[in-house]
């Protein structure tokens, strides 16, 4: 116990003291958006915002959209003024036209793309984040999905899982939790879960979600729990996929979402023989050479424009 406390110490301390250059990147990971119908008539659509820290140039951005249930991924640049934001309230239907679906978007910046800007992560750096809501006749509620970029492996290679706490899944009172991920590998893998309640004792082992190869999956959480935590696994024959899953708690009352990302966790004998003396990041960390290789399986469908800072998709 107290071993696993001071690895956490150290990580948080290092999060803390990192330089703006290292909380940016150049390949971003949204583990899920829709334009697609829910539960009790609502209808969830996902707001997209980029930035473009870079204070001297444009930077051409990609996305590709990895579908629910696998199948041929979809990709399209728009371009981000220097300094400047692009937004879109619907950017399923904005940038793919598509007016019904679910998946995740890989979201990237190219050397190919932006010939002008240094060939290096930082000078092709940006910033992503959406939000997955409602819009009702009153307003909107939703939940914030942040872009990421460290993801799961193969759990009996790799040593590292990931934790997502706080969950609530009670039909009587009122809490549905939804669990999901997207496989950035080529070849079907099993999410396993355990499920704890809040004095961490064992609700449910070994709970399993198979997600398929370039693809996104979510379903309900198979269990009960009030305000515990689920940890997350990955069973990859291949020992090629990364894998990013998160659990949703929507109040059936209100209709509002959480987001619970999950943090990626690894023991000390896992950091040690990684030979990591100050662990920056744990779990496999894409970049654009990774998100190449996967853009290159999607159907390309050009550049959007962009009017007035918001993406629109060619009629």
């Amino acid at each position: 116990m107290n071993t696993s406390r001071y690895i956490f110490i150290t990580l948080l301390l290092v999060a803390v003291s990192l330089p703006l250059a290292a909380q940016i990147n150049d390949t971003y990971v949204i583990p899920a958006s829709a334009n697609a119908a829910g539960n009790f008539g609502t209808r969830w659509l996902t707001q997209f915002s980029v930035f473009n820290p870079q204070l001297d140039y444009p930077l051409t951005v990609s996305v590709t959209f990895l579908p629910t249930g696998g199948g041929t991924a979809i990709e399209k640049t728009f371009i981000v003024p220097a300094n400047g934001t692009v937004l879109s309230d619907n950017i399923l239907d904005d940038l793919f036209g598509l007016k019904s679906g679910s998946g995740a978007l890989l979201v990237a910046t190219f050397a190919e793309d932006n010939p002008k800007v240094p060939n290096d992560v930082l000078s092709r750096s940006f910033l992503v984040t959406t939000n997955t809501y409602n819009n009702v006749q009153s307003g909107t509620y939703g939940q914030t999905i942040p872009g990421v970029w460290a993801g799961l492996q193969d759990f009996a290679t790799d040593g590292i899982s990931a934790v997502a706490h706080g969950v609530r899944n009670v039909a009587r009172l009122g809490w549905r939790t939804n669990v999901g991920a997207v496989n950035l590998g080529r070849s079907n893998v099993t999410l396993r879960l355990n499920i704890y309640d809040a004095a961490g004792k064992t609700i449910k082992q070994g709970a399993t979600l198979d997600i398929p190869g370039l693809g996104h999956r979510q379903a309900s959480l198979p269990a009960e729990v009030d305000g515990g935590s689920i940890e997350f696994f990955v069973d990859d024959p291949s020992k090629t996929a990364v894998v990013f899953p998160y659990s949703s708690t929507i109040d059936d009352l209100s209709g509002d979402p959480t987001y619970q990302g999950p943090t990626l966790l690894a023991d000390a004998k896992v950091l040690f023989k990684m030979g990591m003396a100050r662990p920056l990041t744990l779990g496999r960390k894409i970049d654009s050479d990774f998100a190449r290789g996967i853009r290159e399986t999607a159907t390309r469908l050009g550049q959007a424009s962009v009017v007035n800072s918001r993406v629109r998709t060619e009629k």
